[in-house]
């Protein structure tokens, strides 16, 4: 271990870190069909794989020096620690770096020339604690449980997740303090570069005015029958902005929030009467839960009248079609990441074009999401996409981070 991974060590012993934990599924499988000495020599291969070319790439990517330790904490489970405090989207970008360097690996096998690939699952987490490393543990069981290649808890949120009353509590403190606040991700024009719309993000803070990741509350909020309520807030908040400032604004709602009236309502009852409704984008998810598409097309054409634009979000998602965007009357569509994430590869970048093409013959606007980096908006911008947003483009910040770089321009 060299001085510097020491100090990191010794600096950051009661500081906030960030554990990934890998497994290998169906190692048992591995070991009955190929036996134990090539599951032996997998794991070595995975090590090395983690150790070498996984490392370089997450370096690489925070582009800062920093201390990475790298483990084979039992059998066919690793261990990856950084010692310091990542933001979210360095914390999905990193879980992309080990997934996707993983899974399309392959990995020899002794005494033959066959290669076989691995398939592993990540639970990860952050915090100060010096039981991190349950905490991680418990995300990694959870994902399998759910089926799930990947999952994250904050260890500060530890007892929300399993014993959900300070979550509770959490939400009905947004609730009553109104406390619930939209952060806003950039969209950018790909021809002139220019931010011109922003997508408002739900974030929600624990008592100590920690911000609290979406993973964490969305789906338990939902859960408690909390989660209308906390919209209620947002699209309130997110509605005088656009007032106030007159910025361009989208959210997003999925199909149980459209066939809610009361989200309706609260929208044009909060519109109508100005003409703010121009500056309103509402992104629908594309979801196969979608199967009337009449309640939906009657919440748009209501929702239209103030001249609120639509956008299906998602759009390609694997259970996406084109029959869902005749079927809607969008006015954009919004490219799903698991495309653009891959858009440098043929067979995306192929499929991709043809989504652009299809939209632009309908007069339909598209959004690539998730451009993460100068490569892929370069892919992006290649195809005629109209607009982009992603880490690279900016991350979702406060209001006032927002106003401040307007009032600077």
């Amino acid at each position: 271990m060299s001085l510097f991974q020491r100090f990191c060590k010794y600096f950051y012993k009661d500081r906030t870190k960030t554990i990934y934990i890998i497994d290998i599924l169906y190692m048992k499988d591995i070991n009955a069909v190929y036996g134990f000495e090539n599951g032996d020599y997998i794991i070595t291969q995975l090590l090395k794989l983690l150790k070498t070319t996984i490392k370089k790439e997450i370096i690489s990517f925070l582009d800062r020096r920093i201390s990475i330790e790298i483990k084979n904490t039992h059998v066919d489970v690793f261990t990856l620690t950084i010692f310091e405090e990542l933001h979210e989207m360095e914390i999905m970008k990193i879980r992309n770096i080990i997934f996707n360097t993983v899974v399309s690996s392959q990995f020899s096998l002794l005494k033959d020339e066959i290669k076989i690939d691995i398939d592993i699952t990540i639970g990860c987490s952050k915090g100060q604690d010096e039981e991190l490393l349950v905490y991680a543990e418990k995300a990694l069981h959870n994902a399998k449980l759910n089926y799930l290649h990947f999952m994250y808890y904050d260890s500060n949120l530890y007892k929300n997740h399993f014993l959900n009353e300070e979550l509770l509590s959490t939400l009905h403190r947004s609730i009553k303090e109104e406390t619930v606040e939209p952060y806003f991700q950039p969209i950018q024009d790909n021809k002139t570069s220019k931010i011109i719309k922003y997508e408002a993000l739900m974030r929600i803070f624990d008592k100590e005015g920690n911000l609290i990741m979406p993973q964490a509350f969305l789906g338990k909020a939902r859960k408690y029958r909390l989660f209308n309520k906390l919209m209620k807030i947002l699209i309130l908040k997110v509605i005088n902005y656009i007032k106030k400032y007159e910025i361009d604004v989208s959210i997003n709602l999925d199909y149980n929030d459209i066939l809610n009236p009361t989200i309706k309502n609260l929208i044009i009852n909060n519109i109508k009467d100005t003409k703010i409704g121009s500056h309103l984008t509402i992104e629908i998810l594309e979801s196969k839960k979608i199967n009337n598409f009449y309640l939906v097309n009657d919440f748009i054409n209501d929702l239209k009248k103030y001249n609120v634009q639509i956008a299906i979000d998602d759009f390609g998602s694997g259970f996406s079609n084109y029959e869902h965007i005749l079927n809607i009357n969008t006015d954009f569509i919004k490219l799903d990441g698991s495309l653009i994430k891959k858009i440098d590869e043929d067979i995306y970048y192929n499929l991709v074009k043809s989504i652009v093409l299809f939209c632009k013959e309908q007069n339909i606007k598209v959004v690539a999401e998730f451009v993460s980096d100068l490569k892929i908006l370069r892919y992006v911008k290649s195809l005629d996409i109209d607009y982009s947003q992603g880490y690279y483009i900016g991350k979702a910040v406060h209001i006032d981070e927002i106003i401040g770089k307007i009032d600077e321009n």
